[in-house]
């Protein structure tokens, strides 16, 4: 029996900037109605006993008088540290639409325990969430199931991560005991974007009111994830919705960090705009995520956009050391901070205009690719995309034209973690997708007198002639189709003497531009990582041999074939000499930090 054939239960993880939902579905079921949403989670601070998501947040015993608290546990006073997700994805420069990011991280909203990483809080929070999975299932299957059932874990990633941010992930996962079960049991984890888990869902609803029944071969779809931390912009074609739908991405993917936490961090700028030191100096516990008076500000950010009346004031309570202030923003009898809709609508607009920015370079895009107007529907999903004034924004800007008709699924903070799932039931994926940078490798060529630097120049011992270095050869093109394991190979060598170490690495490069540069000292070049190749197990008189001044030199070649669309959702590399495949093969992320 294959490992596809034999029976495990799939797994759907969103982790999210704010909130983390789960879902689970056993290889027995059939469709997207069998997928179990995790309603249940721990903690007094809910306010409901049905809830879809927890809180991604995590308070330390060590800050917090000895007791250790997450999700809904963690209650307004605690010392907590939420929307870390953010800093995995510290090897990607900020860019034009994550501006107000470096405001929030001086302000200490970022701020990590003593002696812990980014990588190592998150694993902390999802080693919580891991086990009340672990919990979740063994009530519907039993404990002594559970034991020798495999699990396949599919974790949720924005789009627009860096390859880093990925690893990122599944080494925090792991970390946390995702995929590593004592025992006989073989549990795995892989990777889906956000975008193309919300569109197997939104799309394989196929109820008469569901938007999987409307769609129809050839359709163009757009899909907009608006999270806690970040936005995400994918467009689809459908090649077919029956029997089995099938979609391949259109072009190349957008995003930025401008998800709702954005208007989070507008509000945290008015705040001390208006109040200064006197707001800005308070503790975390006070002002940051989870505190009554955030949690007040959530309830008024949810709820803007519902009312058509403009003269509503929100009374958030906030207790600060001032000496003079406004009326017109605090009342100091009952000491809370007066917030009204204008206030709130300054706050949406900036992050609701970029993304509507966002939305429009993604049509202008696809349209360019298709060659004519492909984009006939827009599905918002995610956590912010419930927001009413940003779903009133879309349908403003684009379905009252009547050419795009713009939805939103029931439960569109579900959709994603119900794709997740489903990937993994069904075997459903876009069957092509776009690649979103430029990957290539440096090598050296034959020196040209007068055209080269000579800075670049080195004297290769093998060949015996001058050579530059650091010319880019590109694998991949921004924006290339590639299927399910694409892969490329870079053809490299290595001049080794006797004696000298059989460990060598290449190094993978990145180019996030529309054309990229033809050398690696430009600054649009980006250092991926060194993956290790081991040649200490190979047989060297398979190798070109030369004697140079007394000295043995082999022509090491080989062959590194890099895997674009694994199913694991990341990087996967294969070093071939002679071949046969050489030793152990692995990448070294570049974590430079921006934040």
């Amino acid at each position: 029996m294959g490992d596809r054939d034999r029976h495990r239960i799939i797994v759907g993880v969103d982790y999210g900037t704010t909130f983390t939902g789960a879902s689970f579905v056993s290889t027995r079921a059939h469709d997207i109605n069998d997928i179990v949403l995790i309603k249940s989670w721990p903690g007094p601070a809910r306010h409901t006993d049905i809830v879809l998501k927890t809180p991604s947040r995590i308070a330390y015993a060590a800050e917090n008088g000895g007791r250790e608290r997450w999700g809904y546990q963690v209650e307004p006073g605690m010392v907590a540290h939420s929307w870390i997700k953010l800093l995995l994805d510290c090897g990607t420069p900020l860019t034009q639409f994550d501006d107000a990011l470096e405001e929030a991280a001086g302000m200490g909203i970022f701020k990590q325990p003593p002696g812990k990483s980014a990588i190592q809080v998150v694993a902390d929070y999802l080693s919580k969430v891991y086990n009340h999975i672990l919990q979740a299932v063994a009530k519907q299957i039993t404990e002594a199931t559970l034991q020798i059932t495999p699990l396949e874990f599919w974790f949720t990633v924005p789009a627009i991560w860096s390859d880093e941010a990925k690893h990122a992930t599944l080494q925090a996962a792991r970390l946390a005991g995702f995929g590593t079960r004592p025992g006989n049991v073989e549990d795995k984890i892989n990777l889906i974007t956000e975008p193309e888990a919300a569109a197997i869902a939104a799309l394989s609803k196929t109820t008469t009111d569901g938007i999987g029944a409307s769609v129809k071969a050839g359709d163009g779809v757009l899909v907009c994830d608006c999270g806690g931390g970040t936005v995400d912009f994918t467009t689809y074609l459908i090649q077919a919705a029956h029997p089995k739908l099938e979609f391949e991405e259109l072009c190349t993917g957008i995003g930025g960090k401008c998800g709702s936490t954005a208007v989070d961090r507008n509000f945290y700028m008015l705040m001390k705009a208006r109040f200064g030191k006197a707001f800005s100096s308070l503790p975390r516990r006070r002002i940051g995520p989870g505190s009554e008076f955030m949690n007040k500000f959530e309830i008024a950010k949810r709820d803007f956009g519902m009312s058509t009346e403009d003269d509503s004031v929100h009374h958030l309570p906030l207790n600060m050391p001032l000496q003079k202030a406004d009326h017109e923003y605090f009342d100091f009898d009952e000491r809370f901070v007066l917030l009204s809709n204008d206030d709130l609508q300054g706050l949406f607009e900036p992050v609701v205009s970029k993304t509507l920015n966002l939305v429009r370079q993604q049509l202008e895009y696809a349209n360019e690719q298709a060659g004519h107007s492909a984009i006939n529907r827009i599905i918002l999903v995610g956590g912010f995309g419930d927001s009413y004034y940003l779903r009133s924004a879309f349908l403003r800007s684009f379905g009252n034209e009547g050419k795009i008709e713009v939805t939103t699924p029931d439960n569109a903070q579900a959709a994603i973690v119900q794709g997740a799932a489903l990937r993994g039931l069904e075997g459903l994926f876009a069957r092509s997708r776009r690649c979103r940078r430029y990957y290539g490798y440096t090598g050296g060529k034959i020196f040209r007198e007068g055209v080269d630097d000579p800075h670049t120049a080195y004297f290769d011992r093998f060949y015996g002639y001058k050579r530059s270095r650091g010319h880019m050869t590109w694998l991949t093109r921004k924006g290339q189709e590639f299927p399910a394991d694409y892969s490329k190979e870079m053809r490299l060598f290595s001049t080794h003497s006797v004696g000298k170490s059989l460990v060598y690495t290449a190094t993978l490069y990145a180019c996030d531009k529309e054309t990229a540069p033809g050398r690696v000292e430009h600054q649009d070049v980006r250092k991926i990582g060194d993956i290790t190749v081991d040649f200490r197990n190979v047989d060297l008189s398979v190798f070109e041999t030369k004697r140079v001044s007394d000295r043995v030199l082999y022509k090491l070649d080989y062959s590194l074939n890099v895997i674009f669309g694994a199913q694991e959702g990341v990087l996967k590399f294969e070093a071939r000499a002679d071949g046969q495949v050489i030793g152990k093969t692995s990448v070294d992320f570049a974590r430079a930090l921006f934040y």
